[in-house]
């Protein structure tokens, strides 16, 4: 009962098991009542191993000792973390749009020294496989609006656009071949039983990035979606800004106007406290000389409109 109680009123509840599992024990032991003070070797079976597993909760806890752990959350040991010594997963954190240090937390949270938090691991498993289910079908659009703008046949004349609609093609088709990777390899894995899951995961530490190598493999499909949307839209912002005419004067400020809009909710849900004040710096002075290049783009613009408007004879 103080498990049941524990594992509703608290998220960091010590409890192996979830709230279902709990209640089936209960149940189980309610039914042992009629056995009490009767030889029945499989009601002394049953207890014995409910209580293996509640005992071994407290061993692997220091239940009782001036260090034991009181959330589920807290580490024992301390982690000896690699990547903490490195700058490569700061730099990757931010080229990935921060989601490195996000999939680490959710890591963090279902492997404490060691050992998997089963209560949350299945959570864990069906959001890491609802993710990968939407990225491979972001990816698979993303080629397909690849292929059909380099279709067209205004764009085939214009090497920057081509360009930067391959690179878009590339990062969309990394971003599909790892996640039907982990579909295929990874999923199949993590379902297995708890030793084959922590070996698996503890397999994945041995790089320079310590612990923060599975995480960092799993925000690979979201950060090259991510790029391939960036550089599909730099492709079609390359096409655009280079239309002749009046026609310029109309589409560019929707363009600007669309452009800020877009960057305005990422910037402002972003709380990363890992970006610091460096990448802040880098963020300031690209919107520096985004809007020096607004200035000089819209001088070029208002010379063109004064050469290519009619001029309006005078009467005398």
């Amino acid at each position: 009962m103080y498990a049941q109680a524990d594992s509703v009123t608290s998220s960091t509840s010590l409890t192996r098991f979830t709230s279902d599992q709990i209640a089936s024990i209960l149940n189980l032991v309610d039914l042992l009542t009629s056995s009490t003070n009767k030889e029945r070797e499989h009601s002394v079976w049953i207890v014995a191993r409910f209580m293996r597993l509640f005992c071994n909760a407290k061993f692997v806890n220091f239940y009782g000792q001036p260090g034991a752990r009181l959330n589920v959350d807290q580490s024992l040991y301390g982690e000896s973390d690699a990547s903490s010594k490195t700058i490569l997963f700061p730099v990757m954190n931010v080229i990935l749009f921060g989601s490195p240090d996000d999939q680490s937390r959710a890591f963090h949270k279902i492997l404490v020294d060691r050992d998997i938090i089963e209560a949350r691991w299945r959570q864990y498993i069906d959001r890491l496989n609802s993710d990968w289910n939407g990225s491979t079908i972001y990816s698979t659009v993303m080629l397909a609006v690849d292929i059909s703008f380099l279709s067209v046949s205004s764009v085939q004349t214009q090497t920057p656009a081509i360009l930067l609609c391959y690179i878009s093609t590339l990062c969309a088709m990394g971003s599909l071949v790892v996640t039907l990777s982990f579909v295929g390899q990874v999923s199949k894995s993590l379902r297995g039983s708890g030793e084959a899951m922590v070996s698996l995961l503890v397999g994945t530490t041995g790089s320079v990035l310590g612990l923060k190598s599975f995480p960092l493999m799993l925000s690979l499909p979201f950060g090259l979606l991510i790029w391939g949307i960036a550089f599909f839209a730099a492709s079609l912002s390359v096409v655009i800004l280079r239309t002749s005419g009046v026609m310029i004067l109309v589409i560019y400020p929707i363009w600007a106007a669309t452009f800020i809009l877009t960057t305005w909710p990422v910037l402002a849900t972003n709380h990363h406290p890992h970006i610091g004040s460096s990448t802040k710096q880098l963020i300031v002075y690209l919107w520096f000389r985004l809007y020096m290049w607004y200035w000089i783009t819209g001088q070029y613009v208002s010379r063109l409109w004064h050469r290519v408007s009619p001029t309006t004879p005078s009467h005398v």
